[in-house]
């Protein structure tokens, strides 16, 4: 077996792990519908990554690499790409959760000043 079909094996046992894993985590509702595309098509690149090497080879000649080594590297920038939107999902939420703490905590005031003019 060549390293070519060897490397193009391995990727799809990679993609075919991972797509079962997003699979299962999305049908527990543990995944979003967002981020559910999101690592469903880092799981397809893997999985068609031996179909791509006829299409991405003249791109990794011209650039003086691999082709393996330039699916990976369209693998990492997705995988960059999604861990980006998570960074920036969590901080909309770290905000918001900021926000309902102010919100709770003036709250709280309110209640304990009108409960103290009451005794």
């Amino acid at each position: 077996m060549t390293p070519a079909a060897s490397q193009a094996l391995v990727a799809a046992a990679v993609g075919i792990t991972i797509l079962i894993i997003v699979v299962k985590l999305a049908r527990k509702r543990k995944l979003s519908l967002r981020y559910t595309i999101g690592w469903l098509a880092l799981s397809f690149t893997g999985l068609l990554a031996g179909l791509f090497v006829p299409i991405v080879e003249p791109l990794a000649q011209l650039l003086n690499l691999s082709a393996a080594a330039l699916l990976g590297l369209f693998a990492s920038v997705l995988c960059m790409a999604i861990a980006l939107q998570l960074s920036v999902s969590i901080s909309k939420l770290q905000r918001e959760n900021e926000t309902l703490s102010e919100h709770l905590a003036r709250l709280n005031q309110k209640f304990d000043s009108a409960f103290s003019e009451l005794e």
